[in-house]
């Protein structure tokens, strides 16, 4: 399609924040080949706190909680636009039903490998095999079509300064993952601390309004309340990413703030055991992963994996334990 005929694009992508910053990279990419294009796009309340971020997007929301009478008032607000393109960026049932919603010419969903959830039934065109095992490299083969074969990284966002009086230098510790047999140990959180207390860099300790995050925290943090600044349950989405733009390093589980850190450009020192780094690590930093996925992934199903399915996921509660403080401070010593 030539670019003056693509006038607008409709995205869809509802959730979640790190797959939500994963498109975000992958939209702003589309908007630079094609700026006098009009976006549109679809997402979950939550979300579109993030994508508003964007310049030049319109954020239309859906909850899901509205169910049915959300998908009726979804399908009121735009019914008068027909869109020349239509990415569906999400796989789940209800993602493909809000897609419906949308009047649009061309309908654009994952290669049938990354098809789940009967997406073919609501898409009228396929995306390329993906040339990545990322789940971001799966949303540039859907923009593939409009010729796009790299994400904007980082992203050009409108972040608001902080006001938390943080120091020049700092990294940022984000402990928590989504759920609790995703985080690290406590003491391996504390070793990391103590190292870099001993270089004079300051930590930074960031997670959400959660008591379970707040109390995990405040166990790594222990007595060493001094030489710590703890905004855990204290940063917005915007203030959130401004904080970690300004960090050295993002050390982080598999959770969202670690790709919120890719996209505002910082390093990310990611810790991986239950999903494959490959697939959801931290984009530009897939070559400072503290992985033990892989062998925990061969002894959990005795394949190789290079022969597991590409979502395949590990299910040892102890998985995480399994990664050594050495190996995350080797990791650590080669940025500080």
């Amino acid at each position: 399609m030539e670019q003056e005929k693509i006038q607008h694009l409709a995205v869809v992508r509802l959730s979640a924040l790190g797959d939500v910053c994963h498109a975000m990279a992958v939209v702003q990419s589309i908007m630079m080949r094609y700026p006098d294009m009009k976006v549109t796009w679809v997402t979950s309340p939550l979300e579109a706190n993030l994508v508003r971020l964007l310049n030049g997007v319109n954020v239309v929301e859906y909850d899901k909680k509205s169910g049915f009478s959300g998908l009726l008032t979804l399908r009121s607000l735009l019914k008068d636009q027909t869109f020349d393109v239509l990415l569906h960026l999400q796989w789940s049932l209800r993602a493909s039903l809000v897609s419906r919603m949308v009047k649009a010419k061309r309908r654009v969903g994952f290669a049938l490998s990354h098809s789940r959830e009967k997406q073919h039934w609501f898409v009228n065109e396929y995306a390329p095999e993906p040339k990545g095992e990322h789940v971001l490299d799966s949303f540039l083969s859907i923009a593939s079509v409009l010729g796009i074969s790299e994400p904007s990284l980082p992203c050009e966002l409108n972040l608001p300064e902080t006001t938390f009086d943080l120091p020049s230098r700092y990294v940022v510790l984000n402990p928590s993952a989504s759920k609790a047999d995703r985080n690290w140990t406590v003491e391996g959180y504390q070793a990391v601390m103590a190292y870099l207390s001993s270089k004079g860099m300051p930590v930074v300790i960031t997670g959400d309004p959660s008591s379970e995050e707040k109390s995990f925290a405040q166990h790594i943090i222990a007595e060493q309340t001094d030489s710590v600044i703890n905004l855990v349950g204290k940063t917005k989405l915007d203030v959130m990413l401004s904080v970690l733009k300004g960090a050295e390093l993002v050390i982080s589980p598999d959770t969202e703030p670690a790709h919120m850190a890719t996209l505002v450009g910082t390093p990310v020192l990611g810790l991986y055991a239950h999903s494959n780094p490959k697939r959801t690590g931290p984009y530009r930093d897939l070559d400072k992963v503290v992985s033990v996925y892989e062998q925990l992934a061969e002894k959990e199903y005795q394949k190789p994996v290079a022969e597991l399915p590409w979502s395949t996921r590990v299910h040892d509660a102890e998985a995480m334990q399994h990664i050594h403080v050495d190996q995350v401070l080797a990791e650590v010593k080669r940025f500080i």
